[in-house]
């Protein structure tokens, strides 16, 4: 990112920091202004609007320094994180703004920074309440369906003690698909359906040939 158009946005720690970090704020806004780039410096901005001087004042809150930045960070290309800048909530939530809408995240030498990899439990969330269940419709009504299947199909096996056995699984995840096209046309559930299928197929195969060995014993 070399353009001298780009618009960066300066974040990093303020708070317990000596002078609120200024200086260092200020000494990176030079640097990437020297390397052609347009600069957003949250501490100029609190400088030269709000008269505010980090030798004696107290900061107001978070939420009232953010209503200033977010939208300043909003008509910015890129986000360039200063040294600690993970221990500062602020600076934390302009980053994970940043993120959500797309926009890169550098350090003090336009080196990017990749986002840190989801933890289970983070990666489960998005599936859950994100795009799978735009998908497949609410937990509820997704469940219900398959389930109102796989009893119509497993009924007489659990009414007689029946065990239930490899092929039906297969069929069991069949109707698993046919419920969820009941939502949404989506191809994978007609591929994940044939797929089902073919393993279905494979474990009768694999009966077949263990009772064909059983009648014929060498």
């Amino acid at each position: 990112m070399k353009s001298k158009k780009t618009r960066v946005y300066l974040a990093g720690k303020m708070r317990g920091v000596e002078h609120f970090n200024f200086p260092a704020f200020n000494r990176a806004a030079k640097f990437l202004r020297n390397r052609g780039y347009k600069v957003f410096n949250p501490a100029e901005r609190d400088v030269k609007q709000d008269g505010f001087d980090p030798k004696r004042d107290t900061p107001r809150t978070i939420k009232e320094y953010m209503a200033f930045d977010l939208p300043a960070l909003c008509r910015c290309d890129a986000v360039v994180v200063l040294e600690g800048w993970e221990q500062s909530h602020g600076a934390s939530l302009e980053v994970e703004v940043a993120r959500r809408l797309g926009m890169p995240v550098f350090d003090m030498f336009m080196r990017e920074i990749e986002s840190p990899k989801p933890t289970l439990l983070q990666e489960a969330d998005a599936l859950i309440n994100g795009d799978r269940q735009n998908s497949y419709g609410p937990p509820d009504q997704d469940f219900k369906r398959t389930a109102d299947m796989w009893n119509a199909l497993l009924s007489h096996k659990i009414s007689e003690g029946f065990r239930i056995l490899p092929q039906d699984v297969a069929w069991m995840m069949i109707l698993l698909k046919a419920s969820r096209a009941q939502w949404s046309d989506k191809r994978d559930n007609y591929v994940d359906a044939a797929g089902y299928a073919g393993c279905g197929m494979m474990c009768v195969e694999e009966k077949n040939k263990s009772l064909k060995k059983k009648d014929n014993p060498k």
